[in-house]
């Protein structure tokens, strides 16, 4: 059973778990089922397990993908739509930006899984980097051509995008703490036992960090698109409009996630930010 372990202190049991650990409880059934009644594990598997969703009461899992496919899908909606409205002749730099962008999607997805799986500084470190590329990706699409974008410095595209998104600022600055690891996230780390204390590689609680960062960092692009589209598209698409959709559902995830760590210091601290960037 996970348990609440920040700050060296057992608490609540809590759980986030996920399709992997699952899958790999029906395969050991199915392999005691196997030999008990000398038959194949496949058949087995098949024939006398089922899919297994005990365990989810405990957590979030179906939530938190349910979430980051509505996300993926308008951020998809805004590649598409701004793609096809690009002139063959455009000389500006609105080409390079949609690209780049596209290609920055998978970012998310590499964030998604690893938080998925509870590790929480490698995802920081890919959500700080992701969070520069499409600040980087703004701040072309509003050049006109004739610069050199290869001049464009990581801190120019940054503050270009907090003129959109100010709250992207203090998100790309806590991530900064979790990438260069400094002492406050030290504790983050660490449980107690009986008789010492152990490091934690990856977790429940990790996973939760991990899950919002991934949503603040998706929030704050799609606050971008809802705020740039007027500047970029004759008449807004609807699709693109509906991304409020998705922010409402990242706000009530991290309501729910609050209630259930309501001692939990950086989930609050997430969630003031994630208000922030609201107002």
């Amino acid at each position: 059973m996970a348990r609440y372990t920040v700050g060296l202190e057992r608490g609540d049991n809590i759980g986030l778990p996920d399709k992997h650990s699952l899958r790999l409880r029906r395969d050991i059934l199915a392999a005691l089922v196997a030999d008990r009644l000398s038959i194949g594990i496949a058949y087995a598997r098949r024939q006398y397990t089922e899919e297994n969703n005990q365990s989810r009461w405990l957590g979030l899992t179906d939530t938190i993908d349910a979430i980051y496919s509505e996300g993926r899908k308008y951020l998809g909606w805004y590649i598409s739509f701004e793609r096809d409205q690009i002139p063959a002749d455009d000389k500006s730099f609105r080409t390079h930006s949609i690209n780049f962008f596209y290609r920055n999607i998978g970012s998310l997805d590499a964030a998604k899984r690893l938080a998925d799986l509870g590790y929480l500084c490698e995802v920081a470190n890919i959500l700080r980097s992701a969070l520069e590329q499409f600040a980087f990706c703004s701040k072309l699409s509003s050049l006109s051509g004739t610069e050199d974008f290869k001049q464009i410095r990581p801190v120019q595209s940054l503050n270009h995008l907090k003129n959109y998104v100010p709250a992207a600022g203090q998100l790309y600055g806590l991530m900064s703490k979790y990438t260069h690891f400094e002492y406050d996230h030290h504790t983050h780390f660490f449980t107690t036992g009986a008789d010492e204390i152990q490091t934690i590689q990856k977790g429940p609680v990790l996973r939760a960090y991990a899950t919002h960062l991934l949503f603040i960092t998706m929030v704050c692009v799609a606050k971008y698109i809802l705020a740039a589209s007027p500047t970029q598209f004759r008449e807004v698409p609807r699709s693109i409009l509906d991304v409020e959709i998705f922010i409402d559902s990242v706000y009530k995830y991290s309501d729910d996630v609050c209630c259930m760590l309501p001692r939990d210091a950086v989930l609050a601290n997430m969630d003031i930010l994630l208000q922030e960037g609201h107002r």
